[in-house]
């Protein structure tokens, strides 16, 4: 996996891999381009940042965006991702903000025949995300996963909102917060079908776990439909783990705080199992293990 630094809005062109420019916040992806190897973007410690990545038509890649800063003042990210007519982009976006006041906009454009499989988890302090998905090409389409994990006196709010623009365009959503302690999580999922976009798909899955009385966590699905050709779908359940489920782990001997643990990972394992930088993955499933 090769890797790619942006230090205060510059980045060393002679680490950059052969098909990618960087020039004035702008990542550009070559055309007709595979990349077998997954590529890793770096936002060092910068706490009011914007880059927009382009990817050309007919490309097929896998990018994984961290952001990390231990900044504690008010940290703005505003992000950009577009796709090329045809491509394929897998993406997964890792946030780690210590900010008691982080914002992160996160657009995406997708064009015509293109795929987004678009993956985030969140395990910032307090922390409002927006991510805005436009399906703007016919035949396009994106499966969104996020997960927020939220302890002690954190609170992360995480918006996803899918936009149809295009006639037979399909997105789906699955959204998971998951809070501990005093921790708080918000997430709203909406998808819009605009007017005149028939045989759009949109479908959406919201769940809220909590692991004791002091957590919460809310869910709010919301389609909004302006045509009828369409097939649409939307639930939403919050509750603690299961009770037969935590007997069953506990009478194969793992503690109640143990077998929370391992119900919880695997709603993450989509998101760690993509994480093929080991440093990251350590990293992201020693902050959960911390707040669960």
């Amino acid at each position: 996996m090769e890797t790619i630094i942006i230090d205060n809005h510059k980045v060393s062109h002679n680490t950059l891999p052969q098909g990618i420019k960087y020039e004035d916040h702008t990542l550009s992806v070559d055309s007709k381009k595979v990349f077998k190897d997954p590529i890793k973007v770096v936002l060092k410690d910068d706490n009011n940042d914007r880059l927009h990545i382009i990817v050309g038509n007919s490309t097929e890649i896998k990018l994984i965006l961290e952001i990390q800063s231990q900044d504690l003042d008010k940290n703005t990210f505003d992000l950009k991702l577009s796709t090329g007519v045809n491509s394929q982009v897998k993406y997964l976006l890792v946030a780690d903000l210590k900010s008691k006041d982080a914002l992160l906009n996160h657009t995406f454009n997708v064009e015509r025949d293109s795929n987004l499989e678009l993956l985030g988890g969140f395990v910032s302090d307090v922390l409002t995300s927006k991510m805005l998905v436009n399906l703007v090409g016919e035949n396009a389409n994106v499966n969104v996963k996020a997960v927020a994990v939220s302890s002690d006196a954190h609170n992360q709010n995480v918006d996803v909102l899918i936009t149809h623009k295009a006639p037979n365009s399909f997105g789906d959503m699955t959204n998971i917060g998951i809070a501990t302690k005093q921790g708080k999580v918000k997430l709203n999922g909406v998808e819009k079908i605009e007017k005149g976009m028939k045989n759009a798909n949109a479908f959406q899955t919201l769940k809220g776990i909590i692991t004791s009385d002091d957590a919460v966590v809310e869910v709010n699905p919301i389609l909004l439909i302006d045509e009828y050709d369409v097939k649409a779908g939307h639930g939403a359940t919050i509750g603690k783990i299961e009770e037969e489920v935590l007997f069953y782990l506990r009478s194969r001997g793992l503690t109640k705080e143990a077998a929370e643990r391992l119900v919880i990972f695997g709603f993450l394992q989509p998101i760690i199992d993509e994480i093929t930088d080991e440093p990251l993955k350590e990293r992201f499933e020693s902050l959960v293990n911390e707040r669960i």
